[in-house]
């Protein structure tokens, strides 16, 4: 996987201004594994960079996918969530919490009732939908199968 210093370099190498609100969302999505919306990047950076504007969220992560730095996820309907991890990986999405988590296919059976990195498969297409393994223990907790 690309470093941090290594996509700015690439986006320089382009001519592109870093600016220091792109600098802000390029670092916001290397630490974070949740696959954030633009809308959950602009809500935890403006705080930080009152000047942000949700246009500015939106038209760097744009510049980000043309360039190949950022992937877009759209695993719902009308809501792309965006990968810091450009390299090729699958995703699972839980339908009881919303969690996308990147998951390793390598030997996976992809039928129904199966199990992916403790994730339950409870369907599988382009992407995997189940019950994540913290809503299954909830679950559990719950007395519910």
């Amino acid at each position: 996987m690309m470093t941090l210093e290594e996509k700015k370099a690439g986006l320089k190498d382009k001519g592109i201004l870093l600016t220091i609100q792109r600098s802000a969302i390029l670092e916001f999505l290397q630490g974070n594994t949740h696959h954030p919306t633009a809308d959950e990047i602009y809500q935890s950076l403006r705080g930080i960079y009152p000047a942000l504007s949700r246009a500015t969220v939106y038209n760097t992560l744009d510049l980000f996918k043309r360039h190949g730095l950022v992937h877009e996820v759209t695993i719902e309907r009308n809501k792309a969530h965006y990968d810091y991890n450009t390299e090729p990986h699958h995703h699972f999405f839980c339908r009881h919490c919303g969690g996308i988590y990147d998951v390793g296919m390598e030997g996976v059976s992809l039928e129904r009732g199966g199990w992916l990195d403790g994730h339950k498969i409870e369907e599988a297409q382009l992407y995997i939908s189940g019950t994540c393994s913290a809503c299954l223990r909830g679950e559990d907790n719950a007395g519910t199968p």
